[in-house]
């Protein structure tokens, strides 16, 4: 089985159970073939049975009579002796039947044996037309009822049992069709089992890697299943450790490269400040500081993919309260409604959240032309935070790009008006790597409308 692959192993499922089928409905058929094929004593073995027990009754001692009752009463026939013949009511004599059981048991009375058999026994073979209608050959009458009169006078009183205790004897009388649906419903559920057994090492693999963020290889089981799946799951975990070896290096380089930008930055200001001419030193120091600026962003951008995010409570309506409070301070028209929201907490980095919020805010108040709208909620097992403002709002079919790093829906490159492009690829690094969203979308006064969803505290 180990050099047998998956499509293999689900082909040989798939036969094994398909020919259990063929095999369990040639061998129903092939028994109830052979029932129809037999003579009518061999079709009807209630008939011979009854005529056995008449014959023991009649040659036992009356003594030994109720054990014998117990032995032979059973699933098919029920036997007993009484005083008086019963009234067969709604039954159809047979004389037939009647004649089968004199020859077998040898008796010679003409009275002494009644058969008996019922409406619903009397056609068989016989189409429903044909039934209605009274045509067609009379067939001979499945046994219901017969008594026997015993030499001391009493009645012996056979019938048949039409429903059995067990149901071995009424499924093996079922017609084939019932037995293929039956068997198929059953050859069904052995393929989905035997392809749920194969594909649970594919299962747990599609877990471990859906876990996998860059930081740590998520431990795959070992390898198990089919050949192509033993293998995956190797090169999934090999791929995962040069992964989380290519992150850490990345980690390493990216520090390197800030501590030694910042270095030669902070010595060509140094010397810049040194310049006499008041107007070429304050252009020199402007681009130094919009280069220091724009290289600490792009590194936190680069950084936000390999650096952990810390795990602790953060209340949503509280760190965004701060924001919102601080740019009403400096005169901008903003409003928050939801601040009293005592369930919006999610577990997270405050300080990362706040860089998110902080950056939202900051563009509706910057873009916005009169207001700046933001609310908090709770909704359903999220927490959302809303921020809406009036200004020209980001056009449709730019509102997934917004998000991509350096991206800018204003053109000019003005840092007063565009600023780098990393913001919003900032704020959804961050939102995702807390398990959320960031959406754009159109706010209702036709300005932009951004939506953060982060998964809330359980």
């Amino acid at each position: 089985m180990a050099r047998i692959g998956l499509l293999g192993r689900i082909m040989l499922v798939l036969l094994g159970a398909l020919s259990l089928l063929v095999v369990a409905t040639f061998g129903i058929d092939r028994w109830q073939r052979s029932q129809e094929g037999r003579p009518y004593a061999s079709r009807f073995p209630r008939l011979d049975q009854a005529a056995g027990i008449m014959a023991l009754m009649r040659d036992a001692d009356p003594a030994r009579r109720p054990a014998i009752l117990k032995a032979v009463n059973g699933e098919a026939l029920r036997t007993e002796i009484v005083d008086a013949p019963p009234d067969p009511a709604g039954m159809i004599r047979e004389p037939v039947l009647e004649g089968r059981l004199h020859r077998l048991t040898g008796d010679a009375d003409d009275d002494g044996i009644r058969a008996f058999t019922e409406a619903t026994m009397l056609y068989r073979g016989i189409g429903p037309a044909d039934r209605a209608a009274g045509t067609g050959q009379r067939a001979m009458g499945g046994l219901a009822l017969a008594t026997y009169r015993l030499p001391d006078g009493r009645m012996l009183i056979i019938s048949t049992i039409t429903r059995h205790r067990s149901l071995m004897p009424w499924l093996l009388g079922q017609p084939l069709s019932l037995w293929v649906a039956v068997l198929g419903v059953v050859v069904a559920g052995l393929v989905i089992v035997g392809a749920r057994h194969e594909l649970a090492p594919l299962r747990r693999l599609t877990e471990a890697v859906s876990r996998f963020d860059g930081r740590a290889a998520e431990r795959t089981v070992a390898p198990q299943g089919a050949p192509e799946i033993r293998r995956l799951t190797q090169a999934v975990q090999a791929m995962q450790e040069r992964i989380v070896g290519l992150m850490a290096e990345r980690s390493l380089l990216i520090g390197a490269i800030s501590h030694d930008l910042k270095t030669y930055l902070t010595r060509m200001r140094l010397r810049a400040e040194g310049i006499a001419e008041p107007d070429r030193r304050d252009r020199l120091i402007d681009d130094l500081d919009a280069m220091t600026a724009l290289i600490d962003t792009s590194l936190g951008f680069a950084r936000g993919t390999a650096a952990g995010v810390g795990r602790s409570p953060v209340d949503l309506a509280d760190i965004v309260a701060v924001e919102v409070a601080e740019h009403a301070a400096q005169g901008a028209r903003i409003s928050l409604s939801g601040e009293e929201v005592s369930d919006a907490t999610v577990a997270g980095d405050a300080v990362a959240l706040r860089r998110v919020f902080a950056n939202l805010i900051g563009n509706a108040v910057k873009f916005g032309r009169s207001s700046v709208a933001v609310a908090v909620r709770r909704a359903g097992a999220a927490c959302q935070v809303v921020v809406e403002d009036d200004g020209p709002g980001i056009p449709e079919a730019e509102r997934k790009a917004v998000f991509s790093p350096y991206y800018r829906v204003e053109r000019s490159r003005n840092r007063q008006t565009g600023g780098t492009g990393l913001g919003l690829a900032i704020a959804r690094q961050i939102a995702e790597a807390h398990g959320g969203t960031i959406v754009a979308e159109a706010a209702p006064s036709g300005g932009a409308r951004l939506v953060v969803t982060l998964p809330a505290l359980a």
